[in-house]
C-alpha cells in the first residue's frame, strides 16, 4: 500500500509497548502506529478533544475503564458486521421445503457432501 511517513513523539513506555505489540502480531511498527493515527483522525472533533481532556486528567484506573468500554464497543461493531457478511452468504432458498427434524438432517448431510 503506497503511503506516506510521518513522525510521531511518544513517550518511552508508549514506544516499547508499540514495539512489543507488533512483535505479538507480527506486524511493522509502522502498522501499529497507522491504524492508531487511522482511528483517531477518523474521530468527530468532539471525541478527539474528549480524549485529549481524557489524556490529561484521567487516572489510571479511569483509563482502564474507557479502554474496556472502548473494547466492548469495537468487539460488537466487528460482530455485527461479521453477521452481516454471513447472513448476505446465506442460501435460504430451500428453508421453506424444511418441515422436520428428518429434513434438518438430510440437509446438515447435504451439506457436509
Amino acid at each position: 500500500m503506497a503511503g506516506k511517513t510521518i513522525s510521531a513523539h511518544i513517550d518511552i513506555e508508549t514506544a516499547n509497548r508499540v514495539t512489543h505489540l507488533a512483535k505479538m502480531e507480527q506486524r511493522r511498527t509502522s502498522q501499529i502506529a497507522g491504524m492508531a493515527l487511522k482511528f483517531f483522525v477518523g474521530l468527530p472533533p468532539e471525541a478527539r478533544a474528549a480524549l485529549w481532556q481524557i489524556d490529561a486528567l484521567a487516572s489510571p484506573a479511569d483509563f482502564e475503564e474507557i479502554t474496556r468500554e472502548i473494547t466492548r464497543t469495537l468487539l460488537h461493531a466487528q460482530y455485527k458486521v461479521a453477521n452481516r457478511q454471513i447472513i448476505s452468504h446465506l442460501n435460504v432458498d430451500n428453508l421453506e421445503q424444511i418441515k422436520t427434524e428428518d429434513d434438518i438432517l438430510e440437509a446438515a448431510v447435504a451439506l457436509t457432501r
